[in-house]
């Protein structure tokens, strides 16, 4: 089963029963706030603030991310800025994040949306 979190900027959060089975990932960026789902163009992340956070390295789809946070106890999604967006109060379980992507059909690229 998935259930839609929400979205916050560029991010689509969904909590998932299982990770996808055979995945390759690596381990996602650190910081103070936590772990970076998404690089802001303005400098300030998306961060998962604790838990075991993973990027999708195969089978992602051209200009898209995808991680996945295994959370033991509830944390939060939040973003670092001066006046962020609004944060998401995360139960413990299995999240999958979703960084959104556009095509531009003038250059037949995917490019991630910009926040």
């Amino acid at each position: 089963m998935k259930q839609v979190i929400g979205q916050q900027g560029e991010v689509r959060i969904i909590k998932i029963d299982a990770l996808p089975e055979g995945m390759q990932t690596k381990p996602a960026e650190r910081v103070a706030k936590g772990f970076v789902i998404s690089h802001s163009e303005s400098g300030h992340h998306h961060c998962v603030t604790g838990g075991d956070v993973m990027e999708r390295v195969d089978n992602v789809p051209a200009g898209m991310q995808k991680f996945y946070a295994i959370l033991a106890k509830p944390e939060e999604f939040v973003q670092d800025a001066a006046n962020p967006h609004g944060g998401y109060k995360l139960d413990p379980g299995i999240y999958e994040f979703r960084v959104s992507r556009e095509f531009d059909p003038f250059s037949e690229q995917a490019r991630r949306v910009a926040d």
